[in-house]
């Protein structure tokens, strides 16, 4: 009697198992009518057109129209196009769908498989999707979820791979490379060497802020359907506290470079400057030939007030056609005149003269 209890609970266990299991899993048969991300697909089932999404793993979502790229779009059109090979339009799916799996959005949460092969797991080692430990129930799942976005990681595929414009190791790895080879300092006291040396470390600064504003955007949490946060949450911070340690370093070496430069500068311009007892510069003395312009030039107008003083003492003589004589004919004398006309008079006027002196 107690035997046969113990199979009447044994098979109702299983029968209860097996209606739950059927009530969970999706229609058979259910075909793919479309993919539509890395992370979802659109599904015939008997009972119409439904949206499934992967239960535990996350993939990169197409950005919207207008807006920049994030870490969280990187990558969104490979992460459609690798699901499309996996399971394009038409293939068949077996899916269990989890009882409270249904998303605001209307989505069906659920395990994927085709041909016995987990796609989620599939997506997580070709590097197009995360895993989402908050929704994993299985402890032996989760490891194995896990491993495999490891060796995604490692191996630089997908989201992890450093080729890519957008990925997190594009934007950080060259920057710790560069880090890590800082151009050496300049030798020689020159201050052209240490401006072109504090121009590079500044360069070098830029990128690494650049880098570390950047992880500071991932969110913290990882219980998010955000990519970057479940891809790099447990590496933001050992990056930033890398980045941050070789800025201080950076900064010293500013500091050091700038202070050196200025200390030669002030070196230079006090070797150039003249002392208040030395003599004026060769430059600003004139030499002989100009001092001796500079007396020329001095006496000058002396002897120009010289010989005008002598021109306005002697009279310039002006041009004329007479001769000079009658330029300086003597002014006439009446009583010589007088005498010269009675000897020029004719011999008639003299006559009678004498005529009336012998009446």
């Amino acid at each position: 009697m107690i035997t046969f209890v113990v199979v009447a609970v044994v098979m109702l266990a299983l029968t209860i198992t097996s209606v739950v299991k059927a009530m969970t899993r999706g229609d058979d048969p259910v075909v793919v009518s479309s993919v539509l991300t890395g992370q979802s697909m659109e599904v015939n089932r008997t009972t119409g057109l439904d949206v499934i999404r992967f239960q535990n793993v996350r993939a990169p979502l197409p950005k919207e129209e207008d807006v920049p790229e994030t870490l969280d779009t990187c990558m969104a059109q490979q992460a459609t196009e690798h699901l499309q090979g996996l399971a394009g339009e038409g293939t068949s799916l077996d899916v269990e769908i989890e009882a409270y799996a249904n998303a605001p959005n209307g989505e069906l949460w659920a395990d994927i498989y085709h041909a016995g092969n987990d796609l989620g797991l599939e997506m997580v080692k070709s590097g197009y999707a995360v895993v989402d430990p908050a929704s994993v129930d299985d402890p032996e799942k989760l490891e194995e979820l896990q491993d495999a976005q490891q060796q995604a990681r490692d191996a630089e595929r997908g989201i992890f791979s450093k080729d890519a414009d957008c990925t997190l190791p594009s934007y950080v790895e060259p920057v710790l490379a560069k880090l890590d080879e800082l151009p050496p300092t300049p030798q020689a006291n020159d201050v052209t060497e240490l401006t072109k040396y504090i121009g590079e470390l500044n360069n070098l600064r830029a990128g690494a802020q650049e880098a570390v504003a950047v992880l500071t955007a991932i969110p913290d949490t990882e219980n998010d359907d955000s990519v970057a946060a479940l891809a790099w949450g447990d590496a933001k911070q050992e990056y930033i506290t890398t980045l941050e340690g070789d800025l201080e370093e950076i900064r010293g070496l500013v500091e050091d470079a700038q202070d050196k430069r200025a200390d030669l500068q002030e070196a230079d311009t006090l070797e150039n400057s003249p002392s208040p007892d030395a003599p004026a510069p060769v430059e600003d003395q004139p030499d002989e030939q100009q001092q001796q312009d500079e007396a020329e030039e001095q006496e000058d107008p002396q002897e120009q007030e010289g010989d005008q003083d002598t021109a306005a003492a002697e009279p310039t003589a002006e041009p004329s056609g007479e001769p000079a004589v009658a330029e300086t004919e003597p002014e006439s004398q009446p009583v010589e005149v007088a005498q010269t006309s009675e000897a020029e008079s004719s011999p008639a006027e003299l006559g009678g003269a004498t005529e009336v002196a012998t009446d």
